[in-house]
């Protein structure tokens, strides 16, 4: 464990990569503020809580794969590039409560098992939510998305939360299902609660 928090404290090396692939991590981590290196993370399990209040990724930010079976916190998080949790499963709550993406904010085929608050969010890139699926209550209040939001097939199965959510660029709903329903009205209803300054797919 000593090496892997050496790891998370390493000053970033342009062009390298601080490899956290594949590790399983039993230890909570809290971190407040720190300024974090490149990091993948990519396959890695996390069995207790991981706390990044106010932290910088600096580059890198990979969680492709990765299992939270904790409770993940992400408020006030900076991503100087793409954060990226393809395939992600969070088992528990995962808060990104005001946190700020750079780049794109990839959460393609992530599963959310219980509540996922994506409240206040600035996204310069696309916010990206290919086939995702959220069981519990999401909330996208007052988030921004400057490059569009992809939601293809994505699956809100409980409570969905849009209020103040602006969208700047495309927006794409083709295939999203609230609840149960994947019906036209359904789409319509969500899509009526986005404000919108681009196109609009359905």
């Amino acid at each position: 464990m000593n090496s892997f928090r050496a790891k998370l404290a390493a000053p970033l090396r342009r062009g390298e990569f601080e490899d956290l692939r594949g590790l399983v991590i039993d230890e909570p981590i809290e971190l407040e503020a720190a300024l974090l290196p490149n990091l993948d993370f990519s396959g890695t399990v996390f069995n207790a809580p991981l706390t990044l209040r106010d932290a910088v990724f600096q580059g890198l930010a990979w969680f492709i794969d990765c299992t939270f079976n904790a409770a993940v916190t992400f408020t006030g998080v900076r991503f100087l590039s793409d954060g990226r949790f393809d395939r992600a499963r969070f088992h528990r709550g995962a808060t990104f409560s005001g946190a700020e993406f750079q780049g794109v904010a990839c959460f393609d085929q992530a599963e959310f098992g219980d509540a996922a608050d994506l409240d206040r969010i600035t996204c310069y890139g696309n916010l990206s939510l290919d086939r995702a699926r959220f069981a519990g209550p999401v909330s996208l209040v007052d988030t921004q998305c400057f490059g569009g939001l992809w939601c293809n097939q994505t699956a809100f199965l409980a409570r969905a939360d849009i209020r103040g959510l602006e969208v700047h660029g495309r927006t794409w709903l083709v295939g999203a299902a609230l609840g149960e329903q994947t019906s036209a009205p359904a789409v319509n209803r969500l899509a009526g609660s986005i404000r919108r300054y681009g196109y609009l797919w359905t």
